[in-house]
């Protein structure tokens, strides 16, 4: 089924429902007059039809965005439930038993309506926010593991390197080390040198294919004592 097809069966099932509950009240209602309490009554049935059918249009929880570690779903819907349960003892209450004025009965409902929005928004906006958070510690993790990543495989390739590239080698070899002891954060500095450090790590590794392929360049020396500075300007950056 097309998302457009899911939107346009909800709004049926949503009219269909309603509908049942409007020739419900008719029914019920005949010719008498609608007195406050039924009013009450009536009102209350409809904001919890409301309420039920809320997750059907407004989606409480992307499941893709959480991985399965936040409890959005139970949360919203643990919610649902105990505002319908609450509201329908009120009318039970209410019609029944009459122990329940009908003043406190508004005011009690229009306390749950407040207590449902509440956990309506802790069980989507705080989740989503905790989820984008989440997001952008993985993306930062990516980064700090793709550098560790080809800091390894270029270490073996400057090993490789002859005696005159000894002292390219020494400034290569402190620069991996450093680079082990990165740790991720999450600024716009420390993306900006991560970038820069994988720019140079990109460098050097054509440097050492050249060199490897009997080129001579000088240029390697450079390029390693970048790489070694813009390491350490890194590795003093924490969150």
């Amino acid at each position: 089924m097309t998302r457009k097809n899911a939107l346009f069966f909800r709004i049926l099932l949503f009219f269909a429902g309603a509908g049942i509950i409007i020739l419900a009240f008719f029914l019920t209602k005949g010719d008498k007059e609608l007195t406050r309490t039924s009013a009450f009554v009536w009102v209350s049935i409809g904001l919890m039809y409301l309420v039920f059918f809320l997750p059907f249009f407004f989606s409480l929880i992307r499941t893709a965005d959480f991985s399965g570690k936040i409890p959005a779903i139970p949360i919203a819907w643990i919610g649902i439930i105990l505002y319908i349960g609450a509201s329908a003892a009120i009318i039970i209450l209410l019609k029944t038993t009459q122990a329940l004025p009908l003043n406190a009965a508004i005011i009690i409902q229009a306390v749950l309506v407040f207590l449902f929005v509440v956990n309506t928004y802790f069980a989507y906006f705080s989740s989503s926010h905790a989820a984008k958070i989440a997001a952008g510690e993985e993306t930062v993790r990516k980064g700090i593991g793709e550098i560790k990543t080809k800091a390894q495989v270029l270490s073996l390739s400057a090993d490789r390197l002859g005696r005159d590239y000894e002292s390219p080698q020494k400034t290569l070899k402190q620069a991996f080390d450093d680079i082990k002891y990165l740790s991720p954060v999450n600024n716009a500095a420390g993306s900006d040198l991560e970038t820069k450090i994988l720019r140079s790590l990109d460098t050097i590794s054509i440097l050492c294919g050249t060199i490897q392929q009997g080129a001579h360049t000088g240029a390697l020396e450079t390029e390693a004592s970048n790489l070694l500075a813009l390491v350490r300007e890194r590795k003093l950056l924490r969150n």
